[in-house]
């Protein structure tokens, strides 16, 4: 990541340039489509979605796709959280194949 303004300024990951000094956090049962764009709305810079484990992605669960959805909303950021490196390689393939500018993975909770 680099920042290219200071405090403040805006922040490039790769080619997509985030502006704003607020992100909204990833909040498991929290951060769903409608809530995140509320937050574009209202000036956050970011917003990521709620943690989705990679393995159910993959699956087919429609519970998973829903909370990765970003329908609407640049940067679409989507969490993605599991144990295994083949599931998280496919669940990462799908989201950007769906339009996800940025795959965060969760690092702590699995």
């Amino acid at each position: 990541m680099k920042v290219a303004d200071g405090l403040g300024g805006a922040l490039r990951i790769g080619a997509i340039q985030v502006d704003g000094a607020a992100w909204l956090a990833p909040l498991s049962g929290a951060t769903d489509a409608g809530f995140r764009r509320i937050a574009r709305r209202f000036g956050a810079g970011a917003v990521v979605s709620e943690m989705v484990a990679s393995d159910e992605l993959v699956a087919g669960s429609e519970e998973a796709r829903l909370r990765a959805e970003g329908t609407g909303i640049h940067p679409h950021v989507v969490q993605l959280a599991g144990c295994s490196p083949a599931w998280m390689a496919e669940a990462a393939r799908l989201v950007a194949g769906s339009g996800a500018d940025v795959v965060d993975i969760n690092m702590g909770c699995p």
